[in-house]
């Protein structure tokens, strides 16, 4: 029961110390110009892979693609109004025409990782106690 309270508390710290590829890699819709936006993770880098969907004022999808060689893609400016970018691996970002261009990180993800470690130590405490109290 020792090895297994010290081995939640080594992978606890190793996790804890670790940084998460999740925070650094939040999908950003830039926009650059009339007709032309970016769209990067974080980090500055970006996926050709993504696909960008163009919606009109009424929620209709009025085009779809993927970004070019430098990260752009460009779009019928008369009739957008809404984008949602996917790169298909678990990053997605939505930005409406006029809406300023967040780039923080959100604090839902430092409290949801904060709150599993605490049980997890909690677990670890627990079953510490508990191994401690049993007659050998």
């Amino acid at each position: 029961m020792k090895k297994l309270s010290f081995l939640i508390a080594f992978l606890l710290l190793f996790l804890t110390l670790q940084p998460s590829p999740s925070f650094a890699h939040r999908l950003v819709i830039e926009p650059k110009e009339t007709g032309l936006i970016k769209v990067v993770y974080e980090d500055g880098s970006f996926s050709t892979r993504t696909v960008v969907i163009v919606y009109d004022r009424q929620g209709n999808e009025i085009e779809r693609g993927t970004l070019n060689s430098d990260g752009y893609y460009f779009y019928d400016e008369s009739v957008a109004h809404f984008f949602v970018a996917d790169d298909s691996i678990g990053h997605r970002t939505e930005w409406t025409v006029g809406e300023e261009v967040v780039y923080k990180t959100d604090p839902h993800r430092w409290i949801t990782a904060g709150v599993v470690s605490l049980i997890l130590i909690s677990i670890a405490v627990f079953f510490s106690y508990r191994s401690r109290r049993r007659p050998k």
